[in-house]
């Protein structure tokens, strides 16, 4: 099981950054299986404010956030006082900023793989999480 850091979802959209490639890869793995995705309902705030940047355009920005929405195996988690609270503690505990601990708390919550491609989550939270880059999440179970 896995929670998937916008970062990933970015980064695949986005074939010019590095570690594109691996960041599509990836995500195709993880959908065409229909793999259970923990994910918080974050995600399609900030899919649609960063691809409506990147592509300049706000229906843009919109329409893919609205695609993740119906992507097979997703589990939404809404961001709840209980979460918050949790997400605040990691935010402290491991100087992350807001919307990272949030991934981080869904993680932490249902005990899954957090995939990002932020490699500050990755070296603050590696102590307390499961957490890597796209390039080296477990390998799906087929």
């Amino acid at each position: 099981m896995y929670t998937i850091d916008a970062s990933v979802h970015i980064n695949a959209l986005n074939p010019t950054e590095t570690g594109s490639a691996e960041s599509q890869a990836y995500l195709a793995k993880v959908y065409q299986q229909a793999l259970p995705v923990y994910s918080p309902t974050l995600l399609w705030v900030e899919v649609a404010a960063a691809l409506a940047r990147v592509f300049d355009s706000s229906a843009q920005g919109i329409a893919l956030a609205q695609v993740l929405r119906i992507l097979p195996g997703h589990i939404w988690v809404p961001l709840d006082e209980e979460l918050a609270g949790q997400a605040s503690a990691i935010a402290a505990e491991y100087r992350m900023r807001g919307a990272d601990a949030v991934y981080a708390a869904v993680a932490s919550r249902y005990q899954t793989t957090l995939v990002t491609t932020d490699q500050q989550q990755i070296n603050r939270l590696s102590p307390f999480l499961s957490v890597c880059l796209p390039a080296d999440a477990p390998s799906p179970a087929s």
